[in-house]
């Protein structure tokens, strides 16, 4: 049964079409759930920043449930991140001994039949191992953009729904040339977003933002300079889910 279908059926048993059709479906009656089981099923896809770790209570893509729940959706998340993952395969950068994002992006996407996937690559593609200005980065710029397209347009080719994360701004250990370069990579998500009209979370801008509006570093989202500690992991989640709920429900009115 078709993703629509599901929240159509589930509706119409309630009684709640009237007021969705009449775009009045956010209100506390107006919570529903798939005919399956199992709920919308999201794939979360990426390297350590998705991947569970036991420094962290919960990882975004484990507080994603609670927070959808909470805007009546039921998921599924199903966590294929890998840490040490670049976008590319294991060919195109070996440091890793690993299945990197393309290596594995059959079986551990496609192969789970998503609704939506969440792709959030980009900190180890950027990665300037010399730590020299014009260094090489691990995955080129270029190779990034088509690895990250030819996800976006098999993913949307089979009516699954994408969402971009642009990674988020590292600590200033790295300093200036590992974000300068990690800020071009950045600009490839958000560009590839408004060309084939995805989701997009924007971690780099939320935790910049963070500390703009706070006045409380952005390193303090962090444990080590690169990975979100559990108030990072908190902020992503949210804006995940807020992102899922604008798909879930823009699926209700086509």
């Amino acid at each position: 049964m078709s993703f629509k279908k599901w929240f159509i059926l589930v509706l119409l048993t309630a009684g709640f079409v009237d007021t969705v059709l009449a775009g009045n479906y956010r209100s506390e009656n107006d919570y529903f759930q798939p005919q399956d089981s199992s709920g919308v099923k999201i794939v979360v896809f990426g390297n350590s920043v998705t991947a569970t770790r036991i420094t962290i209570k919960q990882v975004f893509a484990q507080r994603l449930p609670g927070l959808l729940a909470e805007k009546g959706i039921k998921a599924q998340i199903i966590n294929s991140g890998i840490p040490g993952s670049h976008s590319g395969h294991l060919a195109d950068h070996g440091l890793f001994k690993i299945r990197h994002a393309l290596d594995r992006f059959d079986t551990d996407v496609l192969g789970h039949h998503p609704d939506i996937v969440n792709i959030s690559f980009g900190i180890n593609d950027a990665h300037i191992d010399s730590k020299v200005k014009n260094g090489p980065s691990r995955i080129p710029l270029d190779k990034y953009r088509a690895n990250l397209t030819y996800m976006i347009e098999t993913l949307q080719s089979r009516g699954i729904s994408v969402i971009l994360m642009v990674p988020n701004i590292l600590g200033e250990k790295y300093g200036d040339i590992q974000n300068d370069r990690l800020l071009q990579y950045c600009r490839v998500v958000r560009k590839l977003a408004k060309k084939y009209h995805t989701g997009l979370v924007d971690n780099f801008k939320s935790f910049k933002n963070y500390q703009k509006t706070t006045g409380i570093s952005y390193e303090t989202l962090m444990l080590d300079g690169v990975h979100p500690n559990d108030r990072g992991h908190e902020i992503i989640a949210a804006n995940l889910a807020e992102q899922i709920e604008n798909i879930v429900y823009q699926k209700l009115r086509n």
